[in-house]
């Protein structure tokens, strides 16, 4: 979470890498007073944060990982030690603040009609009609998910979702937005459709991509706009506008018009050539005229807790055993709270909301 390797860790407090992994893995060692502190010190958190119990935490194979078998094992313990953090800061959180009810349907998924069939059904759920979705994460936090960001490790994992009480997403931000929307997709499809389901494998990424893109891009929508009835030449300006309107990608869009028989296996085998030519493999063309969608729901909540409270976030660093440093690492809100913290006119001396809720016990 800190960004700092065993290593580095290890030279700080003057003791060697084995040491501190010996103290990540095993209830054995038992780290002195002194070591305590400075280990506290170097990562921005209390004392009591090594004390703290975290719950049930969360298990690799809970965690749908986005390419599972390329995923570094190093990557994905890192993925699913983030994501117990992160749980444990939601179950905290909600005593707190009010956030949205969970309000994702659950739907049996088997096959890749049965994922098309269940994004026609998500849209009607959710009320979202049938033209292009503006905002996927803003869809994702209405139906209760916490939606939020890898940061160190984000090149390394695509993206990730955890589906307890409530749904948890964490996506990797370096990547274009039409590649984000598709990720949150694919994603809310896990949560919908393969919950208690270890996925992974071919079928069920196929599944979820094959939501993604019906949800982004219904088949009716792709169908009516690009209307070129050529064998030989693809309307290349027809599918930039498709894509700047609908927020997919071109070359999903491509996939999508050589499954329906909209164009010939030659003009597709053509554009996946053009592609490659033209090094629009990830990045392509006009990705910078789709919106970047960013997490809004926990970053807010922050937000809130910090301007109405002050520095303690009304006693949620406390409880969790944290400094505002390590909160702002772990969900990625650096540039949004730090500023905020050095401000001079933040409240002081407010009965804190973890203070309130003891007293209320010991009544």
């Amino acid at each position: 979470m800190s960004g700092i390797s065993l290593n580095e860790l290890g030279e700080r407090v003057n003791t060697t890498r084995q040491y501190i992994h010996q103290l990540e893995t095993s209830n054995k060692k038992v780290p002195t007073k002194d070591m305590i502190a400075a280990l506290a010190y170097e990562l921005h958190v209390d004392s009591s944060f090594f004390c703290n119990p975290l719950g049930n935490q969360v298990k690799e194979e809970e965690c749908h990982f986005r390419k599972l078998k390329s995923t570094l094992v190093s990557s994905r313990r890192e993925s699913a030690a983030r994501a117990t953090l992160l749980n444990k800061l939601i179950e905290t959180l909600e005593g707190y603040l009010e956030l949205p009810t969970v309000n994702f349907p659950q739907i049996e998924i088997s096959s890749l009609a049965d994922a098309e069939s269940a994004s026609y059904e998500c849209r009607k759920y959710w009320n979202l009609g049938d033209g292009p979705i503006k905002n996927m994460i803003r869809v994702a936090e209405n139906a209760g998910a916490i939606v939020s960001t890898f940061g160190a490790i984000s090149e390394k994992i695509d993206a990730l979702s955890l589906n307890r009480c409530r749904p948890l997403i964490i996506l990797n931000t370096t990547k274009n937005a039409p590649r984000i929307r598709m990720d949150i997709g694919h994603e809310m499809l896990h949560i919908i459709g393969h919950d208690g389901i270890e996925t992974g494998d071919r079928d069920t990424e196929a599944q979820a991509d094959h939501f993604a893109s019906h949800f982004l891009l219904p088949r009716a929508a792709i169908i009516r706009e690009y209307t070129s009835k050529s064998k030989t030449r693809i309307d290349w300006n027809s599918i930039t506008a498709i894509k700047i309107k609908w927020g997919i990608s071109a070359k999903a869009i491509i996939y999508r018009l050589n499954q329906y028989g909209l164009i010939t296996p030659s003009q597709y085998r053509t554009a996946n050539i053009h592609f490659s030519k033209t090094k629009q493999t990830k990045e392509e063309y006009y990705d910078d005229k789709v919106p970047l969608d960013l997490p809004e729901l926990l970053p807010s909540s922050l937000q809130l807790l910090l301007q109405t409270y002050g520095k303690n976030f009304g006693g949620l660093l406390n409880e969790l055993g944290m400094k505002a440093e390590f909160l702002a690492g772990l969900t990625q809100t650096e540039d949004l709270l730090l500023p905020l913290l050095s401000e001079p006119d933040l409240p002081e001396n407010i009965t804190s909301i973890s203070g309130y809720k003891h007293a209320r016990t010991l009544s």
